[in-house]
């Protein structure tokens, strides 16, 4: 091992390891940056797909340049799936029709959740309803050592007034 090192630091060892560990590493990242960000677009892609398709009429909005809006009208033409929204005040209202992927956010108080959440929020409601009846087990069983606290003293005084006739 000290001899590789002491090759490669003379530069006699040719290409040493060092190197071939480098370039295996670059390669590496070559390969693996655009999987991982095709990966990522893709999670992007079908939370905006869902987004679209959930949009009803309604829905307050804010668009990608900024825009804020309440959704009147969804209109499908062809491929391309429109929006109409109503922007600004009572007496200065406008109309806008744009492109449903024109869209940043719905604003509504109910987000739209993926489906892997609502799996997730049901276990965890599985999971309060089981500690829900552990602590009423638990309840149940310091009332009743309670109660046997009550009782043995009482069965001291009897024991005691026996003895003492």
């Amino acid at each position: 091992m000290i001899s590789l090192l002491l090759d490669e630091a003379a530069g006699t060892g040719g290409m040493g390891w060092f190197q071939w560990v480098a370039i295996g590493l670059i390669v590496l990242l070559l390969i693996a940056y655009p999987l991982l960000m095709s990966r990522r677009n893709k999670a992007e892609n079908k939370k905006l797909m869902e987004q679209t398709n959930s949009l009803k009429k309604g829905d307050e909005i804010i668009t990608n340049a900024g825009v804020y809006g309440k959704v009147i009208e969804i209109k499908q033409e062809g491929e391309a799936k429109k929006v109409i929204i109503e922007t600004g005040s009572d007496k200065f209202k406008s109309y806008m029709t744009i492109d449903a992927y024109a869209i940043y956010s719905v604003l509504n108080k109910e987000p739209v959740k993926p489906v892997e959440d609502k799996k997730i929020e049901a276990k965890k409601e599985d999971k309060k309803t089981e500690s829900k009846e552990d602590k009423k087990a638990d309840v149940k069983k310091v009332e009743s050592k309670k109660k046997e606290e009550i009782q043995k003293p009482e069965e001291a005084k009897k024991a005691t007034t026996e003895d003492k006739k």
